[in-house]
């Protein structure tokens, strides 16, 4: 019996089933492909590593990577036997690079190229490639795209795991053995096509290669310098260093160094071949005083950090600076500079970096002096951020972090050195107390401060013509004398203002409109004051107006009746307590 009809649908025949992993070649695609093969079936055996190590491992055994070539040798013989190639791709057992090599020949002998594979490692990088066969995808892919330094590598990973070393660039694809030792040629052309610009001394016998504004000599001697720098020594003798101001300016979104360095090579193992070291100290370091031991701690856990990739390249400098700084505990410093902190014309010097008046700079300079010569009262130190915020830090050394201002440095430090700063501009005894009170009770922007310093000056000389200050005596006494001395030194329109305030008691009451009565200010005030409050200030109006009039006179009259005037006011407060029942 005949079976049942087929039926056919239009476009059925052109219908094309996709692999997954698979898209459409494009033109520039498919060229390159059939260049990469062509290039592969014209000299398969130039396109894999070549073993330089000629040992044996223990025991007599023939190591992995030689196995390997002698298998891709046999193949290599029977490159234009299709048939052949087409069942050595498919075989289940064997060498698996050897599998995907044969499969990458077999696939060389296309004329079209129409569907690739397209392969991707977040190690090894990507690429398009041919399937045949039965091989891995990515050693087909590295296999076929040999002129893809990273990708090329991958079908040796294996053999990397077993102790094996390799080496890729430009020039040649290289393994080593069970030993690292990279080729100069290798390590020339890595420098080369890093995003540095590395230059290499001549005159020095050992390969030294530096980056701009360093120093071969300093780096091969590891001195420090306040440029600071990154050294690699490759165990096989050559150096190569990094200016820290040259990482500063990376990128997130450029490779790392450290990540081409590694992926040159397989194992990306850089310990193998190389060691990572460090060098920076602040500028004025003493030249042949080795920094604190903390401080290699400290770049050493950075160093590790950027080895393993968890820190942003562009970081590493101000990593560096930061661990030295922090291991430093003693002296000044200032911003990326170490001053001892007993010289004031080195702390100016030193505080230029920082934004500020001449003025500020000044101020500021007397006041950290004064702080040195008095030196560490805690077993910690200061750190003053650009803020001017304070926080403790390890060592006893006082740190003014960079971008801090003048005037940020002195609003921190205002409270405990502020009179010293002042004696260190010429105004001492009284005169300068009143004028760091004020500062310190109500403070100003320093510059706007120390503009007005000589109006303060004037100010401070008045102030301190009397024996009492506001704030000194207590009680309806204590509120009629700060009330004069208010009036007098700071205006009588302010002090009106206080008079007239809400009162919380009935003597304070009393006080304020006995000043304004003897001041001749009361006029329309007296709805502020309850009956009882202007009839107890009445019976004070004649000693506070004695008060009032020897104050007026401690202004007005010169310096040989000062003592006199003081006196008299003394008297007259007295008199004043007399009356208001607040004697002693």
């Amino acid at each position: 019996m005949a079976g049942p009809s087929k039926v056919e649908f239009p476009g059925q025949n052109k219908q094309r089933i996709r692999m997954r992993g698979t898209k459409q070649a494009n033109e520039a695609t498919a060229n390159r492909i059939k260049r990469e093969l062509a290039q592969l079936l014209e000299d398969p055996a130039e396109k894999l590593p070549q073993m330089l190590w000629k040992g044996r491992l223990r025991w007599g055994r023939v190591d992995p990577v030689t196995k390997t070539l002698n298998e891709l040798n046999k193949i290599i013989k029977r490159k234009n036997d299709v048939r052949w190639l087409g069942k050595r791709m498919m075989s289940k057992r064997g060498d698996p690079v050897a599998k995907a090599f044969a499969g990458s020949l077999h696939a060389a002998h296309d004329e079209d190229f129409k569907m690739v594979g397209n392969f991707n490692s977040g190690s090894f990088g990507g690429a398009s490639f041919i399937r045949r066969g039965d091989g891995k995808q990515g050693y087909l892919a590295g296999l076929q795209n040999h002129s893809h330094l990273t990708l090329r590598m991958l079908p040796w990973e294996d053999h990397a795991k077993r102790g094996m070393y390799f080496f890729t660039w430009k020039g040649g694809f290289v393994c080593t053995g069970p030993k690292p030792s990279p080729p100069d040629e290798w390590l020339e052309d890595v420098l080369a096509r890093s995003r540095f610009n590395f230059s290499k001394d001549d005159d020095i016998p050992l390969p030294v290669w530096v980056t701009e504004g360093l120093d071969p000599k300093s780096v091969l001697e590891f001195e420090p310098s306040s440029e600071g720098y990154v050294r690699f020594s490759f165990k096989h003798g050559p150096i190569a260093a990094i200016g820290l101001n040259t990482l500063d300016d990376a990128t997130k979104k450029e490779s790392s160094f450290i990540h081409h360095l590694a992926l040159s090579m397989l194992p990306p193992f850089l310990p193998s071949i190389l060691t990572i070291e460090a060098n920076w100290a602040p500028k004025g370091w003493p030249e042949g005083r080795p920094l604190p031991e903390a401080s290699a701690e400290g770049i050493d856990k950075i160093i590790d950090a950027w080895q393993g990739l968890t820190m942003n390249e562009g970081l590493i400098g101000m990593a560096v600076r930061r661990a030295v700084l922090d291991a430093i505990g003693e002296g000044l410093l200032l911003g990326e500079n170490w001053i001892e902190g007993q010289d004031l014309d080195e702390i100016k010097t030193g505080l230029e970096d920082h934004p500020g008046s001449e003025d500020e700079r000044q101020l500021a300079a007397y006041m950290l002096l004064a702080s040195m010569e008095e030196g560490p009262t805690e077993e910690f130190g200061m750190r003053i951020n650009p803020r001017g915020d304070i926080s403790e830090r390890k060592g006893q050394a006082l740190e003014i972090m960079s971008g801090t201002s003048c005037g940020n440095i002195l609003g921190t430090m205002w409270e405990k050195w502020g009179m010293a700063g002042l004696a260190g501009l010429g105004i001492e005894g009284v005169e300068a107390e009143e004028i760091w009170k004020k500062q310190n009770r109500k403070p100003q922007p320093f510059g706007t401060f120390l503009k007005s310093l000589d109006s303060a000056r004037s100010q401070a000389r008045r102030v301190a013509r009397f024996p009492t200050r506001i704030g000194d005596i207590a009680g309806a006494a204590g509120k009629v004398h700060d009330l004069v001395l208010q009036g007098l030194l700071e205006g009588m329109g302010k002090a009106e203002r206080v008079a007239t305030a809400r009162h919380p008691s009935i003597d304070e009451a009393a006080a304020s409109w006995a000043w304004l009565l003897a001041a001749g200010r009361s006029a329309g005030q007296d709805w502020h004051f309850e009956a009882n409050a202007r009839d107890r200030a009445g019976a004070w109006l004649s000693a506070t107006k004695s008060l009032l009039a020897c104050g007026e006179a401690l202004l007005e009259d010169d310096n040989d009746a000062l003592e006199q005037d003081q006196r008299s006011w003394q008297e007259a407060l007295d008199a004043l307590k007399t009356v208001t029942g607040e004697a002693n």
